[in-house]
């Protein structure tokens, strides 16, 4: 069974519970682990599988917190750094239903290449850049840039996902610039929508998927909520349909899609005849997660996801 290894932000996720409130009226806040990068790896070890995370957190109780959530749910810690202030995320559902987040960051963005173990990182291995934070300028965007020189140089899977917040990034010119690296040395891109007309500033989808793939990405898998999600190669194209649900949070959602997905190339393999099946299972999982509160702990169990394909 093949490791996935997950680079980026471990954070607190600060959930409002208040219904239809933004973060300047919510006045109930719970404390949930979260992180994009983190979530992945809690999906994959979650489902079964074997993954690890790479980052830092705070040498504080809040850091002890999301090492414990992590070892708690499978997911190795032999990159785990603790040093500073962990980074807080505030998230709040508007009555749209659309997402209302702020930042405070801590030390994720000072976890340096020179921290990991690279021995820990075998040659059938997955790689996962999914980090909101890691393109922001800091250690952990060298460290991303380095990550993946070794990764290609050995050859292994990489995996990416922008993550793209607009409450973080302050020069969109160089976000787009660092992002469309990640693509061009990607065997797998996950994107929003909005990401991938962003990314390519095509205003068309289609044409947005086309020139993905002519940056050099193998796989697109581009999410589009309650439609599912539209998947393509070189020589397939298709939108494969998820399921209907009653949303109360959707943070994570896109994480759990991908975690999902890497699961399943991890354990099986990858079979470009199995590529429907796993988006079905990769779907189910996403939509799931937005069926309760914070990102790793509404993360349904692989038997849940499977029951519930069985019953579409």
């Amino acid at each position: 069974m093949n490791t996935v290894h997950c680079i980026g932000e471990l954070l607190i996720d600060w959930v409002c519970e208040d219904a239809s409130s933004d973060l300047v009226k919510g006045t109930t806040f719970v404390k949930k682990a979260g992180g994009a990068p983190a979530n992945v790896a809690a999906v994959v070890s979650k489902h079964g599988g074997q993954s690890s995370f790479l980052g830092q957190v705070g040498d504080d109780p809040f850091g002890l917190f999301l090492k414990q959530t992590l070892i708690e749910n499978g997911v190795r810690t032999e990159n785990l750094v603790e040093s500073g202030d962990t980074t807080f995320a505030f998230v709040s559902i508007q009555e749209d239903g659309e997402r209302d987040f702020t930042f405070r960051r801590g030390s994720d963005g000072e976890y340096a290449f020179d921290s990991i173990d690279l021995s820990v990182i075998e040659s059938r291995d997955i790689i996962h850049f999914g980090s909101a934070t890691a393109l922001l300028e800091g250690k952990l965007k060298d460290a991303y840039f380095k990550l993946l020189q070794f990764a290609k140089r050995d050859g292994l899977f990489i995996s990416f996902d922008p993550n793209y917040r607009d409450a973080l990034i302050t020069d969109l010119e160089q976000f787009k610039q660092d992002a469309r690296h990640f693509i061009a040395e990607a065997d797998f891109v996950k994107l929003s929508e909005e990401e991938a007309h962003l990314l390519t500033g095509e205003k068309q989808l289609e044409e947005a998927v086309q020139a993905l793939l002519r940056l050099g990405t193998k796989q697109v898998a581009i999410t589009l909520g309650s439609r599912g999600t539209l998947i393509a190669t070189t020589d397939h194209h298709e939108i494969v349909p998820s399921i209907a649900i009653e949303s109360v949070d959707s943070t994570g959602a896109g994480d759990a899609f991908v975690g999902a997905y890497l699961y399943r190339l991890a354990t099986l393999g990858m079979d470009p005849q199995r590529l429907r099946s796993d988006i079905e299972y990769a779907n189910v999982t996403g939509a799931l997660t937005c069926t309760a509160y914070g990102a790793i702990p509404a993360i349904p169990s692989r038997q849940l996801v499977n029951e519930t394909l069985g019953g579409k």
